[in-house]
């Protein structure tokens, strides 16, 4: 990150600029709860939390537990979508919120796991490092002390620290469960994306989150680039009166596969890629239909139940 200086003032600038933009986050989003300072107790970094068979063999033990028979390449699928959202919303919040992207790169991250019994697990981040870059001129930061970049800058910068960030993990759990990294590449890109789509709705710029979700993840070159990812909108008309919209919700059409149809019991989700899209929006617009209390259509009277969680973006 080429113009960064360690000027103490900087720092303290960059941590405060960072920390709105992550307090802003929190008010919508409890995971992951994100931490800027030098390493503390508690914490483990990235580099060798990856690297550590045990907590592979935990994570991956807790997804198969949620989904009895689930195999192991289906568990590493399950887990790479997970914390891809989870570092995903903590990309997605500060770009979109504040214009800012920190340092996803291995060495400045550090993870602490808290798995309860029940409930969700509690995820904390601690970037070692408050060094971000901004994209100055749209966002008008005349004093800002984070590395002014423009746009395609910015973008650049997301890119290459969230492939940097993922990269040792997606290596250890190939050669953990033999799933293939494009398969694992293309889950992280599904819940990035989704990420994107949620916090734009958050902040009420959904159409500029999908378009930038995009031009950051789809780079000519990028192992976060695949051809099937993209968005689309699905509309409810009144069928009485046609003009007026009842209902019109975007939704990410997903370029991986979580493998949950792999599992005993198991089936497609309303958004996988190996349905077709016609089927894709037919089983998602009957669920926006049941959840609205609207009588399904001929069509879609028949759709298969799908994974609540796909409907969350």
């Amino acid at each position: 990150m080429s113009g960064w200086t360690d000027d103490r003032e900087n720092t303290t600038a960059a941590a405060r600029e960072l920390r709105a933009a992550f307090g802003v986050m929190a008010q919508h989003w409890p995971l992951p709860e994100v931490e800027i300072g030098p390493m503390a107790p508690g914490f483990m970094p990235v580099p060798s939390l990856f690297a550590d068979d045990r907590f592979l063999a935990k994570m991956l033990a807790r997804q198969q537990a949620g989904t009895p028979g689930l195999d192991a390449k289906g568990a590493a699928a399950y887990f790479i979508s997970e914390y891809a959202g989870v570092l995903g919303i903590a990309a997605a919040s500060p770009y979109l919120s504040h214009g800012l992207v920190p340092a996803f790169v291995p060495e400045n991250c550090a993870l602490a796991f808290e798995l309860p019994s029940e409930g969700r697990p509690r995820v904390r981040l601690r970037l070692l490092d408050p060094r971000c870059v901004t994209d100055r001129e749209s966002n008008s930061r005349r004093s800002s002390s984070c590395i002014p970049v423009d746009r395609e800058g910015l973008r650049s910068e997301l890119r290459e620290g969230l492939e940097a960030h993922m990269e040792p993990l997606i290596h250890r759990l190939r050669g953990r469960t033999g799933l293939p990294w494009q398969a694992m590449w293309r889950l992280v890109s599904d819940s990035v994306a989704a990420r994107f789509l949620e916090a734009g709705r958050q902040f009420g710029c959904e159409e500029e989150a999908q378009a930038e979700a995009l031009a950051i993840l789809k780079a000519p070159g990028s192992p976060l680039s695949n051809r099937q990812l993209h968005f689309f909108e699905i509309v409810i008309r009144d069928e009485a009166s046609p003009r007026r919209i009842i209902a019109r919700r975007s939704f990410r059409a997903r370029g991986g596969c979580c493998r949950f149809y792999t599992a005993p019991g198991g089936s497609y989700c309303s958004s996988c890629v190996l349905v077709t899209p016609h089927e894709r929006r037919r089983r998602i617009e009957a669920q926006m239909r049941h959840r609205l209390g609207l009588p399904a259509l001929e069509d879609t009277a028949s759709a298969d139940a799908a994974q609540p969680k796909d409907l969350s973006s």
